[in-house]
């Protein structure tokens, strides 16, 4: 299993008000544009993305399945598919004490398959997706600056 990890704070935004706007299937599709070399939307919850990477091109189906209010600090459940990237990511939204900020964590478990899959995440499918979730996060912290402006 491979992990990718990445986190962004959102300031001035309350956690349960991001929640919900997360919970909105168009706004994934303006966090993944433009954070991928490809999007397509495939379906209401269901995205394919390109991610570049040697020695050819990885197609990651996205697909956003629920939101869980039943963890302490509220997550956005998805799931990914596809050739060394089949797995689970979700974004956790806590507050930090004493703040109307929310921090979101971004966090990407797939498996990259037996020894040629581990040989090729550590070669560059691994970078290629924390660069690409990194973007996710800074889209999502744009979009959500932009609906308060």
């Amino acid at each position: 299993m491979s992990v990718v990890t990445t986190d962004i704070l959102i300031k001035g935004h309350r956690r349960e008000d991001v929640l919900e706007w997360f919970g909105q299937s168009d706004n994934h599709d303006t966090i993944l544009q433009g954070a991928f070399d490809e999007v397509k939307r495939t379906s209401p919850t269901t995205w394919e993305l390109t991610v570049k990477t040697t020695p050819k091109n990885r197609v990651i189906t996205y697909t956003f399945e629920r939101l869980d209010r039943d963890h302490r600090g509220r997550r956005v459940l998805c799931t990914t598919s596809g050739r060394r990237v089949d797995g689970k990511l979700h974004y956790s939204l806590r507050t930090p004490r004493a703040t109307h900020d929310t921090l979101i964590t971004l966090v990407m478990d797939y498996e990259p398959g037996g020894l040629m899959g581990r040989v090729v995440d550590s070669a560059g499918l691994r970078q290629a997706l924390d660069v690409a979730l990194t973007k996710v996060l800074e889209n999502a912290q744009r979009a959500l600056y932009a609906t308060t402006a």
